[in-house]
């Protein structure tokens, strides 16, 4: 037992060491790999790395922010340009991708998945019942999603979450970026899987009629 023990705190031990050994690169859209299994070219102006499934793939630097060594060491990828639009500072960019990257580790936008399958589902019944035909339902979830993509992330709701960074308004226009990009996407699809539902949920109950 006790062998057991020892054995199991040292592989612990290796499999953490082997996964802080690793190099954190970030992304301006928010996104952060960590790994050991990549190759940063700046004449080329290429990043290739290897995902999750162990497939090769390639990024064009201007969309890297930066890349942590290791080590501890930084270097900064990123480069300000108001030609391309982002004359965002190097600690504003910073800012704004910590922003994006909260949004899509806790951003769950629940309200909207609900909001999409309540108007996917409901206007099947709707046009089932007052309609002339329910192949009509699908433009009331559609129209919902075009709702939720002109309404924005309340800052008030960001600042409740992250009070740290209140007068940071870099990291809320991140935060909010993402946000609302998830909200619109989980709108689409919870209509979708709720237009599902009510189609199958009437052929059912047509045919227990």
């Amino acid at each position: 037992m006790k062998l057991f023990f020892i054995i199991s705190v040292s592989v612990f031990i290796s499999l953490n060491g082997s996964i802080s050994a690793q190099d954190t690169i970030w992304f301006l859209s928010g996104e952060r790999l960590i790994t050991s299994n990549y190759t940063l070219k700046t004449e080329d102006g290429m990043l290739t790395y290897f995902n999750k499934r162990n497939k090769e793939k390639q990024v064009g630097l201007e969309y890297v922010f930066s890349i942590h060594g290791k080590n501890g060491y930084e270097k900064i990828i990123y480069e300000p340009s108001i030609m391309n639009n982002i004359p965002f500072s190097v600690e504003q960019m910073r800012n704004f991708i910590k922003g994006e990257f909260e949004a899509s580790e806790h951003c769950h936008a629940v309200g909207a998945t609900l909001t999409g399958l309540i108007a996917g589902c409901g206007s099947v019944y709707f046009f089932l019942t007052f309609g002339p035909t329910e192949f009509y339902s699908p433009i009331v979830p559609a129209g919902t999603s075009a709702i939720v993509g002109m309404t924005n992330v309340s800052k008030r709701h960001i600042m409740r979450k992250y009070p740290e960074y209140a007068d940071d308004e870099y990291f809320k226009a991140g935060y909010a970026e993402i946000g609302k990009q998830k909200r619109v996407s989980h709108s689409i699809m919870s209509g979708i899987i709720g237009l599902a539902v009510g189609v199958a949920s009437t052929f059912i109950i047509k045919k227990v009629n």
